[in-house]
């Protein structure tokens, strides 16, 4: 396992690091089912450790996996490494009610509540969860920076959908933003990490494996079961899209032994890039991740990737 700085926040991060959504299991906001279906508790245990033992040492969570599930599991998992590991949380997918809440009571309240859930004085890097372009403003930024000042939290950054959020963010002053980046979904980390790169702002890439599509397990026949968040995210026109799109990478499975290990080297190519956390199930899903680390693409393939789908 390699490291890398996260931008300019002294933060030190494990290429490849740990996802703590699908550890939360499916938890539920105003009846409707968010997460990932067949999470086992003793097994994310299990994977948590195995993730330390595999030289992962950055785990990245939100107070709304599970529902503070994922915190719990992450501060039993790690409870030995605690003082050793980089522990990120989010903020603002308001736990009392549908929606969001970006207000200062409300975030000083969620992370004391975080921090009791994983056992921590502090938290490494604290991201605001996805909020819209509307709500970065200037005072959220400021608070963000004066939870910074007190301690609980060594550095802040945003967790965003799209490019134009991230962008603001980088304006607005975060040391780290959280995007989308695969190699079927390659806009937004084209368009943001110049600036990036610029501003010495640290990368983290969240779904590099493109929920699931890039790990080969899925093809046009996939359906999944209502309780999982993918039956919502992927409507038969998007899978058939990704369907199409996983038929053209077959090259990565030839080069590198698996596609999921070519998607996730394909990211690891990009220098911008800090860390690509993905989401873990099982001990076994822990070895097949970081296989990639270290490693990146050739530059023929690279060439490929990028024609195909940049």
């Amino acid at each position: 396992m390699k490291t890398r700085m996260l931008g300019k926040s002294g933060l030190i991060v494990s290429e490849i690091g740990f996802g703590s959504w699908a550890i939360g299991g499916v938890a539920f906001r105003g009846g409707v089912p968010s997460g990932w279906a067949g999470a086992q508790m003793r097994t994310s245990i299990s994977t948590i450790e195995r993730a330390w033992q595999s030289g992962i040492t950055f785990f990245d969570t939100a107070d709304a996996y599970g529902r503070g599930k994922s915190e719990v599991l992450l501060g039993l998992g790690l409870h030995d490494h605690s003082a050793q590991a980089v522990i990120a949380s989010k903020v603002g997918m308001s736990l009392a009610a549908p929606g969001q809440n970006f207000s200062e009571p409300y975030i000083r309240g969620a992370l004391d509540a975080s921090l009791t859930r994983l056992e921590r004085a502090y938290l490494d890097l604290y991201l605001l969860h996805c909020p819209a372009l509307g709500a970065m403003s200037r005072e959220l930024f400021d608070l963000m920076r004066a939870i910074k000042d007190s301690g609980k939290i060594r550095a802040w950054g945003v967790s965003v959908f799209r490019a134009e959020e991230a962008l603001k963010a980088i304006e607005g002053g975060a040391e780290a933003v959280q995007i989308v980046y695969s190699v079927i979904e390659q806009d937004i980390g084209n368009a943001v990490f110049p600036m990036a790169r610029e501003r010495g702002v640290g990368i983290i890439v969240r779904e590099a494996l493109a929920s699931g599509w890039l790990t080969g397990k899925f093809d046009a026949s996939t359906c999944f079961p209502p309780d999982d968040q993918r039956s919502r995210k992927f409507p038969p026109a998007r899978i058939a899209e990704f369907a199409s799109k996983i038929s053209q990478l077959g090259f990565l499975a030839e080069e590198c032994g698996s596609m999921s290990e070519g998607a996730l080297r394909f990211v690891l190519s990009e220098p911008a890039v800090s860390t690509v956390i993905v989401g873990c199930k099982s001990p076994g899903q822990v070895d097949a991740n970081v296989a990639a680390a270290g490693r990146t693409l050739s530059e023929a393939s690279l060439r490929k990737a990028r024609s195909l789908f940049n």
